[in-house]
């Protein structure tokens, strides 16, 4: 059994990031509405500050639906827990997986990987972040269907070779 953890800086990011991003934003505000009766101009700046905070929040209620901040493997199984306000702990059998996106799957330098797995109707996400990520990132395809592999590698190809047409 091995197990992947993030570390507390990046743990405290992804779950109380947006909290501190919004209160800036929200201080940020404050002058602008102040002001916006002398001019009129700063409702721009307004308006994207609060779109900027809706999707802020937005992608952080997702991400602490899905985020397991302890993910343990073993051959056969992925057992995620430490999820943000929730003690749930959801177990998900590489056989039942039937699809990989975002970050490193879909050749992003970043972001958030999820995980779906189709039979239980369940998707668990983590980062690139989390410490050996790459060894769990390399179990996960190595045990995977191979349909679900072939995908991914595919997308990763097609990625590269848009990439390089663009050169």
């Amino acid at each position: 059994m091995q197990s992947f953890t993030y570390s507390f800086i990046f743990k405290m990011i992804f779950r109380y990031g947006n909290i501190i991003v919004t209160i800036f934003l929200l201080l940020y505000l404050i002058p602008l509405v102040m002001n916006i009766s002398t001019n009129k101009i700063l409702i721009l700046p307004l308006a994207l500050s609060l779109l900027l905070i809706y999707i802020i929040n937005k992608s952080y209620i997702t991400y602490y639906q899905i985020l397991a901040y302890n993910i343990e493997t073993d051959d056969e199984k992925i057992i995620c827990s430490n999820f943000l306000l929730s003690k749930k702990v959801i177990t998900i059998y590489y056989t039942d997986i039937e699809s990989l996106k975002g970050g490193v799957f879909e050749r992003k330098s970043s972001g958030i990987m999820k995980v779906y797995d189709g039979k239980n109707n369940i998707t668990i996400g983590f980062s690139q972040k989390m410490k050996d990520s790459g060894k769990l990132i390399t179990l996960i395809l190595s045990k995977v269907k191979k349909n679900i592999y072939d995908e991914v590698i595919e997308h990763l190809a097609a990625k590269q070779h848009s990439k390089n047409l663009k050169k």
